[in-house]
């Protein structure tokens, strides 16, 4: 029998994880499939690590992997699919805003030859900041998609092989190609608490999308330094002229003013882009791991034995 991983980031879900994992159940039970379920606590400081412990040893389909601080949520999401061993793997978020009643058809698309099978949002409208990122990279990403999505074990083996620090899964996956086909959903409302990832973390997360997969910052930057030295010259041949005919006159301060600030914060705009992509390639040669487990339950002794996944440092045990 076929195994499916599922795949659960959390960080401070401690309301949710009860409820999430009776789900969760529910559905694994009525798959013609074995299952198991990965969760991966990213330094949560409520009471999340002590129910995953007790999830984890009162049922054997539970792994729970204990990241040492909190990474990131692209980060946990690496760090489950390093510890799944399924088929295929199927990633959700642990605030039930993914329904985790629509896996079956996941998995049937799946069944059905597809090897990424991905959540749209439906009955939204496409936000800004897709249409934009989908402007700027130069792979498509599918509107509205969310990291809700099953892969083929071909799939996530292939996307484990990438090893960019800063990273943007969605524009990964979309990159790898393979035979993907999405399925619309309508996000729950989160079943408790609040929202955890901030307009900022999105807008982190966009950039290094943009950073990432796109060399157009840099070309708007290049453009700007042209179009600014264009009406330079032209501005010059205009005083030039002047003076030629007789009418130069002494300049005023609005005009050299205008000329130093337009001038200026294209300089530093066109600074600021090709600082962010340095400091990109500082994080990358740096070649830090990606997470550190702290501790993980529910694995085989032989499984905790295993060399270090690729992209994670595992601390030695306590004596």
């Amino acid at each position: 029998m076929k195994l499916l991983s599922i795949v659960v980031p959390c960080c401070n879900e401690a309301a949710n994880l009860r409820e999430l994992h009776r789900r969760l159940g529910e559905v694994g039970r009525g798959l013609e499939l074995a299952y198991e379920i990965v969760f991966v606590d990213d330094g949560s400081q409520d009471a999340s690590p002590s129910i995953l412990r007790e999830l984890a040893d009162a049922d054997s389909h539970v792994r729970v992997v204990t990241l040492a601080r909190n990474f990131g949520h692209q980060a946990a999401l690496t760090a489950g699919l390093e510890h799944a061993r399924g088929d295929a793997v199927m990633q959700l978020d642990g605030d039930l805003q993914h329904p985790p009643e629509l896996i079956p058809h996941f998995v049937a698309r799946w069944q059905e030859g597809y090897e990424v099978v991905y959540g749209y949002r439906r009955d939204v409208r496409p936000r800004f900041g897709y249409r934009v990122i989908n402007a700027l990279l130069e792979v498509k990403i599918p509107v509205e998609s969310a990291d809700f999505r099953l892969m083929d074990r071909k799939v996530v083996d292939a996307l484990l092989q990438m090893s960019e620090r800063a990273r943007f899964l969605r524009g990964m996956i979309a990159w790898l190609g393979f035979r993907q086909i999405g399925i619309a959903y309508r996000e729950d409302e989160r079943f408790a608490g609040s929202r955890a990832y901030s307009l900022r973390k999105r807008f982190r997360l966009a950039l290094d999308g943009v950073l990432a997969f796109s060399f157009v910052p840099l070309r708007i930057a290049a453009a700007l330094g042209g179009v600014t030295l264009m009406l330079g010259l032209v501005y010059a041949a205009y005083i030039l002229i002047r003076y030629a005919t007789g009418g130069y006159d002494v300049p005023g301060w609005t005009g050299t003013m205008m000329a130093i600030l337009i001038l200026g914060g294209v300089q530093l705009l066109c600074l600021g882009l090709i600082a962010e992509y340095i400091g990109k390639i500082f994080e990358e040669v740096k070649r830090r791991p990606l997470y550190v487990v702290r501790d993980r339950q529910g694995f085989d002794p032989g499984e905790d034995s295993q060399a270090t996944p690729p992209d994670g440092v595992e601390t030695p045990p306590h004596r």
